[in-house]
């Protein structure tokens, strides 16, 4: 083979290895490739992460995106709270006993009518004699005898509290158990001195005090009160069922006031999302909060000065599920 056609063999092998190679490199640019340049292989920046649950970061340009604000937790006093029970009670048994001094009062009305006609008659001599009239008068005090015992069972049963309220108040708290609007109830704080108790409350509701109740409980050995609870709870307090009572005492404990923008409401609990960087956000389970005010009471997993998320945190809680849905809207 002559020396040209060795070279032209060899421009032609080298021509076919150069497509050959830019083949192999679908990705890459010609110009690149011609000027030596070396292509990028970096993937797109990352603006928000979770590492591990309940650890958020989120990149500052990020944060302005969706809005994301926080505002410091601060020191504040609430009063102190004790947890009690609550039993429903039967409003049927009082709805008989209202019944039975309604019947008696009627019937001691007639007797003593009857008896009072019967005097009338025997002093003018007409058709009624002493026996009659002493019967008369026996009949209406024993129909009188029995409205004052059907007056105290109200106390006996129930209460000296349930036993003050007038005729009319009493009908009118029976049709308002017997329509769901309210609730008669027993309220038991073991180890608690009653007078020192103030204001109660049963899933958010308050209730009225009425005082003392007529029993001890029988497996307790402890004094309890009588009160009436209403509200949407009411409706479904039926004889017998067991409820938790929240009770204010006289005396104040120390905590942290978080704004109520700043609680979710995720897996059963009250969290919120807590800075712990420019750019780093933990989940944090308030344990035993309540509300107050405009925000919620703290006593434990936050302090003083910690800054909490109060716009954007729903977005953070997608992010920390991956992706997952936002959080349940707040409520008391």
């Amino acid at each position: 083979m002559s020396r040209r056609a060795a070279i032209g063999w060899a421009g032609v092998g080298a021509g076919i290895s150069a497509a050959v190679l830019l083949g192999l490199a679908p990705m890459r640019n010609a110009a690149e490739i011609v000027e030596g340049k070396r292509p990028s292989v970096d993937g797109p920046t990352t603006t928000a992460s979770s590492s591990r649950d309940g650890e958020v970061r989120l990149e500052r340009a990020e944060q302005q995106r969706v809005g994301l604000s926080v505002a410091p937790a601060i020191t504040t006093t609430a009063p102190a709270i004790t947890h009690g029970f609550a039993r429903g009670l039967d409003g049927g048994a009082l709805a008989a006993i209202d019944a039975e001094i309604v019947t008696a009062r009627a019937a001691a009305g007639a007797s003593r009518a009857e008896a009072a006609r019967l005097a009338e008659l025997f002093a003018q001599d007409q058709s009624a004699s002493a026996k009659s009239v002493e019967a008369a008068r026996a009949q209406s005090a024993a129909d009188a005898a029995r409205v004052g015992l059907a007056e105290r069972r109200i106390g006996l049963e129930y209460g000296p509290g349930l036993a003050r309220l007038g005729p009319g108040a009493r009908h009118a708290l029976i049709a308002d158990i017997a329509a769901g609007r309210a609730a008669l109830v027993r309220i038991d704080v073991p180890g608690a001195n009653l007078d020192a108790l103030s204001r109660m409350r049963i899933d958010g509701s308050a209730v009225a005090v009425l005082g003392p109740a007529a029993a001890a409980d029988a497996r307790l050995q402890s004094a309890g009160l009588l009160a009436i609870l209403r509200g949407p709870i009411a409706a479904s307090v039926t004889n017998g069922r067991i409820l938790d009572v929240k009770v204010e005492r006289g005396s104040a404990e120390s905590g942290v006031a978080v704004p109520r923008d700043a609680v979710l409401r995720w897996r059963g609990g009250l969290w919120v999302y807590r800075q712990e960087g420019p750019e780093s956000f933990e989940r944090v389970e308030l344990v035993d909060a309540r509300p107050i005010g405009g925000g919620w009471f703290v006593r434990s997993g936050l302090t003083a000065g910690n800054r909490v998320v109060t716009g954007g945190a729903e977005t953070l809680l997608a992010i920390d599920r991956n992706g997952g849905s936002a959080a349940e809207s707040d409520g008391d």
